[in-house]
């Protein structure tokens, strides 16, 4: 048996929210929703691909789907232009997104720095 891919499915608590920032700020593309209203997302940037679920959604599909924290995961994205990763550092800082870590150099030798999305889901972007 070969694991073919794995693909992030954030639940989130307002999916329209959610797809807006991931659009808007992160420069990822609809390419495929669920319900009416939209009670879930699959978003495209580049060949990666996340999705997104409601969470009320959620637990009505999974039994005893546990409360809705606040998570400790941290999700990577890695660019290939340092230029670029400081050009969206910059427009972030503009638009008052969360940032919960500062641009730096570590000692692993790439360019980070963490943002949190509207679930405050944390995004780690790098170089």
């Amino acid at each position: 048996m070969r694991l073919i891919e794995i693909i992030n499915e954030l639940v989130v608590t307002d999916i329209e929210k959610t797809m807006k920032f991931y659009k808007e700020y992160l420069g990822f593309d609809v390419i495929e929703t669920d319900g009416t209203p939209i009670v879930w997302v699959k978003m495209k940037k580049d060949n990666q691909i996340m999705m997104f679920e409601e969470y009320d959604e959620v637990c009505g599909e999974i039994k005893n789907f546990p409360d809705k924290l606040r998570t400790s995961n941290l999700i990577k994205f890695r660019y290939d232009s340092i230029e670029e990763l400081e050009k969206l550092y910059n427009e972030l800082l503009k638009h008052n997104v969360g940032i919960f870590m500062e641009w730096k150099k570590t000692e692993y030798g790439s360019v980070e720095f963490g943002i949190l999305d509207p679930d405050d889901n944390m995004l780690i972007l790098s170089f």
